[in-house]
């Protein structure tokens, strides 16, 4: 018998476990993982004053931290100096090793895939493919990106990307953060991120109503026809369900976390900084009484801009562009990275582009 079983070795599921185990150390632990091999991608978060320190809390080292940005399209560009912030980009394998590695002596992990689970009255039984388990409590992390990819009057993000290097040297100090491209069916972006003179992650992302990665190929690789290749490292894609109604929810026995449990951000899809958070508010409460409070106001504000992009996806880069154009970049940061202060909002609300939010709030 377990005190806890977690489903998945995954991001949300080891920064909890970082900071609970330092203070629920008699805990008996499993970790049952599908896959051996951990995924190979990037990361990235906001880092300053005000924000949870990732590298002091955790230990994870940033592979690359930028103090600038850009956002741009056809018809503007803008670029901002971050200081005393940073948009810091995380090797997302390097993370998961670095924080596993802490926990290697205080947890158990298995490799095998979970078949059912079941929640008795007072225990939970877990069938995996060649073992039955049973713990007090059960965290499950499995993200049900995949699954949900045919629901209605939702938004997805999808991407394709490409590191490469190539034969010239390039500025490397600034983060594309997004230059949109022109489209009326989905909102459709480049991210580049320059790791040094000749390599650079270039990623095509659509926050669309269907999954199209056929076509998001091709514009991808036009995107990658300016470059003069000279090798390419490695190829990511993913999935994310951008909705305000992927919340935090838990039975006596078994909590949800991560993207199914609502630690991605609904606007954005960035989870490390909201999931850190609430692992350390969280490190001293029991099992039992495990909660993640809902931020009603970001939702609700996350919720129009969604509806925005839904019904005007063609319109939706003047809201992005109008954000880092109008605002302090302080404000922008802190309220991309769930800590808004009311005056941050405020400023954010008057330099929104009316029409398109209103018209969003009221479809």
């Amino acid at each position: 018998m377990y005190d806890l079983i977690v489903i998945g070795r995954g991001l949300s599921s080891l920064l909890f476990l970082k900071q609970y185990l330092d203070t629920h150390s008699d805990l008996k632990v499993l970790i049952i993982e599908k896959n051996k091999k951990i995924e190979s991608r990037y990361i990235s978060s906001w880092q300053g004053p005000g924000l949870l320190d990732l590298k002091k809390e955790y230990g994870i080292h940033a592979y690359k931290a930028y103090k600038k940005i850009s956002i741009s399209d056809k018809t503007i560009s803008i670029k901002k100096n971050l200081l005393p912030y940073s948009y810091n980009t995380y090797d997302y394998k390097h993370v998961i090793e670095t924080i596993f590695s802490s926990l290697k002596d205080r947890v158990e992990i298995i490799y095998d895939q979970v078949i059912s689970i079941k929640e008795m009255y007072n225990e939970v039984n877990v069938k995996t493919k060649k073992h039955n388990f049973q713990s007090q409590y059960l965290i499950s992390s499995t993200s049900i990106g995949q699954q949900s990819v045919n629901n209605k009057k939702m938004l997805y993000q999808y991407f394709v990307g490409t590191e490469i290097q190539i034969k010239e040297n390039h500025k490397h100090d600034t983060c594309q953060l997004m230059h949109f491209l022109q489209s009326n069916n989905e909102v459709l972006f480049n991210y580049n991120l320059p790791f040094d003179q000749k390599s650079i992650l270039i990623e095509t992302t659509a926050f669309g109503k269907k999954v199209h990665f056929e076509n998001l190929d091709k514009i991808h690789k036009k995107s990658l026809a300016v470059f003069n290749i000279a090798k390419i490292i490695k190829r990511e894609k993913g999935i994310i369900p951008m909705s305000v109604n992927h919340k935090f929810h838990r039975t006596a026995r078994i909590i949800n976390i991560g993207i199914d449990g609502g630690f991605a951000r609904p606007s954005s899809g960035y989870m490390l900084l909201r999931a850190a958070q609430w692992s350390k508010i969280n490190k001293n409460i029991n099992l039992k009484d495990l909660v993640f409070k809902e931020k009603k106001l970001i939702n609700f504000l996350d919720k129009i801009f969604l509806k925005a992009c839904y019904y005007y996806p063609g319109l939706a880069n003047s809201i992005f562009i109008k954000l880092f154009n109008s605002n302090d970049i302080a404000s922008v940061i802190r309220f991309l990275a769930d800590i808004p202060k009311l005056y941050d909002i405020v400023k954010i609300l008057i330099n929104t582009p009316k029409k398109i939010m209103i018209n969003a709030l009221i479809k």
